[in-house]
């Protein structure tokens, strides 16, 4: 079984998980996934068999729309998703919503081409994993540098951050403290 068809099974067997996509899909962003910590911290609760509660983090949800990059319609989008599912803020942590058309600024980039190219420049490779449902409610995956590292429970710098930000890389990973929840993690630079 591929990594991949694990991580489907993954999600499909996670009602909470479920849910947050199911919400996000009716959005109908452009090019609108969820990312990051809620699938990395999820999975790795699974590979663990943690059952105590979840990491209270972000809800991230990315979309790339260079039409309208204000800081206001992410809030707005914040807004509707604390209004549809506000029980899922006090399991996962806040909803947050980012336009990937913008955040090229924000993180002193060069501008992105769409969602996957942002995730490319995002500090871990871990962390660059997004997920979403199609119009059949088939769970597709986005993951640029594969899902191994993610299944070896592996944290290692994108590349992008390797040759450009490895600074912000170890200073990132002495704030996130993984080991203390999960120990088996390995942090490779």
């Amino acid at each position: 079984m591929s990594n991949a068809t694990r991580l489907r099974n993954f999600l499909h067997s996670s009602k909470p998980l479920m849910d947050c996509m199911a919400v996000v899909k009716d959005l109908d962003l452009p090019d609108c996934w969820i990312a990051a910590g809620l699938i990395r911290n999820s999975f790795w609760d699974h590979l663990n068999n943690i059952q105590i509660p979840p990491v209270k983090s972000d809800i991230d949800v990315i979309y790339f729309d260079p039409k309208d990059t204000r800081q206001k319609t992410e809030h707005t989008y914040e807004e509707n998703l604390r209004s549809i599912a506000p029980e899922m803020e006090p399991f996962f942590g806040n909803w947050s919503v980012k336009n990937q058309a913008r955040m090229h600024q924000v993180n002193r980039d060069r501008p992105y081409q769409d969602c996957y190219d942002a995730l490319q420049h995002w500090p871990e490779t871990v962390t660059a994993i997004a997920v979403r449902l199609t119009p059949k409610n088939d769970i597709e995956i986005m993951h640029p540098f594969g899902l191994d590292d993610l299944y070896q429970q592996k944290v290692r710098p994108c590349p992008y951050f390797k040759e450009h930000k490895l600074f912000e890389f170890k200073v990132r990973q002495d704030k996130k403290r993984w080991q203390d929840r999960w120990r088996n993690l390995e942090i490779v630079i």
